[in-house]
């Protein structure tokens, strides 16, 4: 935007330059590039954007005696720079025809308003919603073009809308016209996949569903539904999830977003668990200063959970008409601070993550519901996370990416909490969260191919790929378990193994990762081979 504004600025500033004329008292014999005169002020008319001390600073070294025509000309040239810097493009500096045989020298501002501002081409999108988004090109207003930028950057954060600015001259002398060029799309989104990333003990499939319509009311608020059950025996795995943002015009977020969950779970042997729970959370997010290829932004969270869990193990009492009962309920409240970054650089895209979960003890949670859930787990725990990616792509296509996820926690920590290892991703070859701990450690080397869809270029389906490549890769996993109370105080994980990834421009997808196991787990022996597949659907 910004180089379309200087471009169209230094057109406006063309067009509305008058002729120069300089009236001094002087010898007819003396050329007027040689004409001296004083020049004690500056006298700057029709400037209403820019304050006084800026202007005063800019015009005074070239005050003073035996000044001529072209030191008059710079300071104009410059006081219009200065504009310029300010982020005023509209704006220009002219010398009016005067007499200066006073010693004042009087400069003409001319700021170029917005005559007229129109929306066009917008189909989902309300013109008064995205004209209101943009104060800073109201008509009658002189365009800050640095808040105009944000505003649009703001504007532009929703994937379905895409705002450009073309500027013009007004029809009236020193106006400028302009057009929000809008190319958006219908705000809904859908999604249906298959996949098997089951948890020991449990079927294999998984089957999920969401929806999302990313405009409500035409304020960018989005509302987002998400279903996933176990196809095989939909009594095992039910949960439903449900994200509701909110963008605020200073470009910070609200979201709020509850999960219910239902299952019935074989865990070993003959143990039965059920289990039902919810979580209410919020979280509000707020970016922070951009710097060139930084960005980075604070999220405050607060989370309410509840579980309600049955455990039925078998009587050894001949006489007991069922099995045995054990109940562990919980509910409790926790709050989070979290730090996050993403800098792009000719080293590569870096993403970062940090996270402090607490439960301070204000918040009123049960300590005898915790050590009920966990032995010597504490209802003040707090623990921290982190995350982090690196992606680098060579001259020749390939491309590494390295990742590592880590949790350090002071406490035992109840299961909801804790930290595990082993699934799609985690470490691969392994079920879904196959270990737990309170605190641990995994992380992942991968080598990508460069983009395999040149390789069929000349088929005609090669105009549907949108991402292809295959990869090879290195995972490994550690956790510890404080107060183990008879379990290993250490598990570990490790695998390697290939990939492929496909994504179609028409929505369809594909991720494919065949691993082996270094070491054992649950319903995994060392040397086994694991395929995990996503298969899906997107619009």
């Amino acid at each position: 935007m910004s180089v379309l504004a200087c471009a169209m600025s230094q057109t406006l500033l063309a067009e509305q330059q008058p002729d120069l004329v300089m009236t001094e008292v002087a010898p007819a014999s003396v050329a007027a590039d040689e004409l001296t005169f004083n020049v004690f002020e500056f006298q700057v008319d029709g400037n209403t954007v820019l304050n006084s001390a800026a202007i005063e600073q800019t015009v005074y070294p070239f005050m003073g005696e035996h000044k001529t025509i072209k030191e008059v000309e710079q300071a104009r040239a410059a006081l219009e720079k200065a504009y310029q810097e300010a982020g005023y493009l509209t704006v220009s500096v002219s010398i009016p025809q005067q007499d200066v045989d006073q010693g004042i020298v009087r400069l003409l501002v001319t700021e170029g308003k917005v005559d007229r501002l129109q929306v066009v081409d917008a189909q989902y999108h309300t013109l008064s919603e995205i004209k209101s988004r943009t104060p800073e090109f109201a008509e009658g207003s002189v365009p800050h073009f640095p808040t105009a930028q944000k505003e649009l950057g703001t504007l532009n954060r929703n994937q379905n809308r895409q705002v450009t600015p073309v500027l013009r001259p007004g029809k009236s002398p020193g106006t400028v016209e302009i057009d929000l060029q809008v190319k958006d799309k219908l705000p809904l989104h859908a999604n249906l996949e298959l996949n098997d990333r089951y948890s020991p003990n449990t079927t294999e499939l998984r089957l999920n569903a969401g929806v999302k319509y990313e405009n409500l009311f035409q304020k960018d608020h989005s509302l987002g539904l998400n279903l996933q059950v176990s196809p095989e025996d939909t009594n095992e795995v039910k949960v439903l999830s449900g994200t509701y943002v909110i963008p605020r015009l200073n470009g910070d977020y609200f979201a709020a977003y509850a999960v219910v969950s239902d299952s019935n779970i074989a865990a070993v042997g003959d143990i039965n668990v059920i289990g039902k729970g919810y979580i209410l959370g919020a979280r509000y997010i707020h970016p922070l200063p951009l710097s060139d290829g930084f960005y980075h932004s604070l999220t405050f969270g607060m989370d309410y959970k509840e579980f309600k869990e049955t455990l039925f193990l078998p009587s050894t009492d001949p006489t007991s008409t069922g099995p045995l009962t054990s109940k562990t309920p919980i509910s409790y409240w926790a709050t989070s601070v979290g730090y996050d970054t993403n800098i792009q650089s000719y080293l590569g895209q870096t993403q970062t993550s940090m996270v402090l979960n607490m439960a301070p003890r204000l918040m009123g949670n049960s300590n005898a519901e915790f050590d009920l859930k966990r032995d010597k787990a504490k209802a003040n725990f707090f623990y921290l996370r982190a995350d982090a990616k690196h992606l680098y792509t060579f001259a020749s296509g390939w491309a590494m990416q390295a990742k590592v996820a880590a949790q350090l926690a002071s406490d035992p920590l109840i299961s909801t909490e804790q930290f595990s290892i082993g699934g799609v991703e985690s470490v691969r070859g392994y079920l879904e969260s196959s270990r737990l701990g309170d605190s641990g450690i995994a992380g992942s080397v991968e080598l990508r191919t460069p983009p395999l869809a040149k390789a069929f270029k000349q088929y005609a389906f090669a105009d549907y790929i949108k991402d292809m490549y295959a990869y090879t890769f290195v995972d490994a996993g550690r956790v510890q378990v404080r107060n183990a109370a008879g379990l290993e105080p250490f598990y570990e994980l490790y695998s390697a193994g290939l990939g492929f990834k496909l994504k179609t421009t028409t929505g369809w997808f594909s991720y494919l990762d065949y691993a082996q196991a270094m070491n054992d787990a649950p319903q995994v022996e060392h040397g086994d081979y694991r395929l995990h597949f996503r298969v899906g659907y997107e619009w």
